[in-house]
């Protein structure tokens, strides 16, 4: 008889962040990190989302995001990326969002200076 073996949602291998300098290389990386954690679909990650949130005390209809705005942030070519959303789906693949934020504030370039106000004439 064969055994099944629980496996574990924390990857055994971390992508290498470093030198990440763009949002394409991000969702590289994110593609990486689901492939490691078992590649779980992404209603699955959805649903972890949803739950972490819970537990943070996030209201019901903030909850779960979509699952096609979860998907995307693993596509390239995007302009922006949430960095919370990021995070949560981190955090749903088993790993440290920490690192992650600071490769996306690496790969989201400088903050763009505020507009100075208009002078009425």
């Amino acid at each position: 008889m064969r055994r099944c073996q629980a496996t574990a949602i924390r990857p055994s291998v971390i992508p290498d962040l470093a030198g990440v300098c763009t949002l394409d290389g991000l969702a590289e990386r994110l593609t990486l990190l689901r492939q490691d954690a078992g590649s779980p679909s992404y209603t699955t990650i959805t649903r972890r989302i949803g739950a972490a949130r819970a537990a943070r005390g996030v209201p019901a209809e903030e909850r779960a995001p979509g699952r096609i705005t979860v998907y995307d942030c693993f596509r390239t070519g995007r302009r922006r990326m949430d960095v919370e959303l990021l995070s949560d789906i981190v955090q749903a693949l088993g790993a440290d969002p920490g690192p992650w934020r600071r490769a996306h504030r690496a790969a989201s370039g400088p903050a763009l200076p505020l507009p100075s106000t208009v002078r009425r004439r």
